[in-house]
């Protein structure tokens, strides 16, 4: 039982260490932010404790110090409410873990993920977005006019999702996801190689919802930031269904 519980241990700071390093590989390239997600992803199967969140804490911290460094060249203090903001929606996702008794899944995390951040969009709070740390790769993310500037969010929790059930969810690795995950980087890459026009921008995204939608590319200009928005609706649905699902699992005790 002891030994048990020393190699839930190893294998916890096992992760973080894994975290730490591939934040750190962020740095040197932008490419490794489609990989280092996946590992925090295998920190929230464990048990809800408080030294699990400390450790997811940490784990996020060193993620949020790569996105943040990465595009802006600077730590800023609006990285410190992005920070507060992933920590708070992993904690609700062990409690939402722990109250449907397992019933939430990575995806449903993403969907919520990719909400709250059109949400803090339209409430002009974030600064911060996953996105932003691709802005120095435009030549990968032309596609962004039908998708938004946030659509390069999904497309990198979503590799990171491939990556972790690849490699972190169970004991053998999953050749097969590796190459789809591959694959998941690659083919979005190779289409916008192929296009010719230019990526949204930043600034694009902040004067769009400014109420300035001048010389803006279209379909920007019309459907806007399409995924996140999406995600948002989505997100409240999950929302619902979770607390619907706890109320009445509470009733039938």
């Amino acid at each position: 039982m002891n030994g048990n519980k020393w190699t839930k241990r190893s294998l916890i700071v096992l992760l973080v260490l894994i975290c730490f390093l591939l934040a750190l590989t962020v740095f040197f390239h932008e490419v490794f932010i489609f990989v280092a997600i996946a590992p925090i992803f295998a920190l929230l199967d464990h048990p809800w404790t408080p030294k699990s969140l400390y450790i997811t804490f940490l784990a996020a911290l060193m993620l949020v110090i790569a996105i943040v460094l990465v595009p802006k060249g600077g730590f800023v203090l609006h990285s410190l409410f992005y920070l507060a903001v992933i920590v708070e929606l992993l904690v609700l996702y062990l409690i939402g873990q722990y109250r449907t008794k397992g019933r939430l899944n990575k995806f449903s995390l993403i969907i919520v993920c990719i909400g709250v951040e059109y949400l803090f969009l339209k409430l002009f709070i974030f600064e911060n977005f996953l996105a932003d740390i691709l802005q120095g790769k435009p030549s990968w993310t032309r596609w962004n006019i039908y998708t938004g500037y946030l659509g390069a969010g999904p497309w990198i929790l979503l590799t990171n999702l491939l990556f972790y059930q690849a490699v972190f969810k169970k004991d053998k690795i999953n050749g097969f996801l590796i190459a789809l995950g591959i694959a998941a980087i690659g083919l979005p890459m190779l289409y916008s190689f192929d296009l010719t026009n230019n990526p949204v921008t930043k600034d694009q995204l902040i004067r769009l919802y400014s109420g300035d939608d001048t010389n803006l590319p279209m379909p920007y200009a019309v459907y806007g930031e399409l995924i996140s928005r999406t995600g948002a609706w989505v997100s409240i649905l999950i929302i619902i269904f979770t607390l619907v699902r706890a109320k009445t699992k509470k009733v039938a005790r």
